[in-house]
């Protein structure tokens, strides 16, 4: 079956997907559909920056034949395409009516590696909103998503990830801020830039969430904030909006300076979202 034209997907994106469904094709028959989430089912996808998240659905429980077929399939894709960014759970379609419940993947595919031990898989509220309210159906049969998830669920998910990983990024940044002045260390830029991207526009997802009772992507969070996060962060999220866009634009001269404002702007978000 060929891929659904629902919208016109980057080209980098159909390409792989295209690339993916041949190589599995070719090997079982147990796919029932394969969707499309995260960046690309939120329009927001940036080529060398985003992840290709999918969802592919299987018929069967995976035998060994089957998860060694799917093996050579991403194989044979990361060598026809490679540094796909590509990220994917394979899962039993039946369990979609077990959501509320802990569903294990049949598979996943993290890191360039097939993994039967649920590594990288990306089963929580967050998935199930996107997926039934914007997935992309690429391949396959379409299926109903006709599981509930209330507003309430999605919003203990996001303040309980707020509260646990999110509060281990503020402690380890704020513990690097520390060392690096007693020591008068210099701090790595790159490091920095990508904890600048991930933290900012990450938690900043999160307030989105919890404000607006929806989901956006990285930059639509980054973007929304200018109108509810005080301005003298304004110049951090753009810098964090131009890193994630793969685009030079730095406002800050002093690393330490960068640093401080991030951690600051992250308690900041931090105490608005419980407040919320």
């Amino acid at each position: 079956m060929e891929s659904e034209e629902i919208m016109m997907l980057p080209a980098a994106v159909d390409k792989t997907m295209k690339q993916l469904v041949h190589s599995l094709n070719t090997r079982t028959s147990n796919i029932v559909s394969i969707y499309l989430y995260g960046s690309v089912a939120l329009q927001d996808y940036i080529e060398g920056s985003s992840d290709i998240d999918f969802i592919a659905f299987v018929r069967e429980p995976l035998t060994k034949s089957d998860i060694q077929a799917i093996a050579e399939a991403h194989e044979e894709l990361e060598a026809q395409i490679p540094n796909t960014g590509l990220m994917g759970t394979y899962l039993l379609l039946d369990d979609l009516a077990n959501i509320r419940n802990e569903i294990n993947a049949q598979l996943t595919y993290f890191d360039k590696q097939t993994n039967t031990q649920g590594k990288g898989a990306d089963l929580n509220p967050i998935t199930w909103w996107i997926l039934k309210n914007q997935g992309i159906r690429f391949y396959g049969s379409e299926i109903t998503f006709n599981y509930e998830l209330d507003v309430a669920s999605l919003c203990q998910y996001v303040i309980h990830n707020l509260n646990s990983y999110w509060v281990g990024w503020i402690t380890r940044l704020e513990d690097t801020l520390q060392l690096v002045l007693a020591q008068e260390q210099d701090i790595n830029i790159e490091k920095l830039d990508q904890a600048i991207e991930w933290c900012t526009l990450g938690m900043l997802r999160q307030l989105y969430t919890l404000k607006e009772h929806d989901i956006t992507s990285k930059i639509g969070a980054g973007f929304y904030s200018t109108h509810h996060v005080p301005g003298k962060w304004h110049g951090l999220i753009e810098e964090a909006i131009a890193i994630k866009r793969l685009q030079p634009n730095r406002l800050y001269q002093s690393q330490t300076e960068r640093l401080t404002d991030l951690i600051d702007l992250l308690k900041f978000i931090h105490v608005e979202a419980n407040r919320v």
